[in-house]
């Protein structure tokens, strides 16, 4: 089982080689202006989030996060860096490795859910959103001088720059318009030192959404298109390619 935890709802994803895919959306009670309990609610009203699965992983948003070397984390670092970057971090600190890589993402957590989370599904594999989808671009882009990578949903955007194999950066952020992701992605490629006639633009996320984002960046940049389902996700079952693309990349 995977699980993308928002502030707004759970994305769920049930597999295995028995069972046929399952996927779907639960929605959070914002009425009750406290998001641990609106979570334990919405959990515990889904009964079969509780059944017993092989492996569970779970990646949770947070808009305060870093991109930080291995060895600032190994010196006691994170904390330091977490709270001189943001005013307002006043949850518990999650890091998450990013396989191939000699950074991890240190990121806040509002008070109660890594405890509720851990003892709720015990041994689960907890992770900030963009791990996921970092570990995935290190492996797909290897072989690549330099790409960026683009996830679109409703009001948020991913973006991920590999460069000659290595993270070069990675951020995440909520938009209005989709000139707004195309302004950030086209500083980002002039701040990455990316090259229009070699490098390219790879979409995911919502078809609609990757269309105009596509049209807008091709002004710009020779090579951009919808990312590839890779191989492995039809391990998953013969109805990977209608899931969406952040469920795919945490259960890879």
């Amino acid at each position: 089982m995977v699980l993308d935890i928002t502030s707004q709802h759970i994305d769920y994803l049930l597999y295995g080689n028995d069972k046929p895919l399952e996927t779907g959306t639960i929605a959070l009670d914002s009425s009750l202006g406290d998001y641990r309990q609106a979570l334990e609610n919405a959990v515990y009203d889904n009964a079969f989030l509780l059944d017993d699965y092989a492996s569970t992983t779970i990646a949770l948003h947070s808009q305060h996060f870093q991109l930080i070397p291995q060895e600032l984390i190994e010196a006691g670092m994170a904390r330091k860096i977490m709270d001189t970057s943001f005013t307002t971090i006043d949850g518990e600190l999650l890091t998450c490795d990013i396989d191939g890589s000699d950074a991890a993402i240190v990121c806040d957590i509002p008070s109660g859910i890594l405890p509720f989370l851990r003892r709720t599904f015990s041994g689960a594999t907890l992770l900030h959103h963009l791990a996921p989808l970092c570990r995935y671009c290190i492996k797909a882009y290897a072989e690549d001088t330099a790409c960026m990578h683009i996830s679109i949903y409703d009001h948020d955007a991913h973006i991920v720059v590999i460069k000659q194999g290595t993270l070069h950066m990675a951020n995440t952020f909520q938009y209005r318009a989709i000139e707004d992701i195309a302004y950030y992605a086209l500083n980002m490629w002039k701040s990455c030192q990316l090259t229009s006639k070699r490098d390219k633009v790879l979409l995911t996320g919502d078809n609609a959404l990757r269309a105009q984002l596509a049209e807008q960046l091709r002004q710009w940049i020779a090579y951009v298109m919808p990312e590839v389902l890779p191989t492995q996700a039809l391990q998953l079952g013969r109805d990977a390619t209608t899931l969406p693309f952040n469920l795919i990349t945490l259960a890879l």
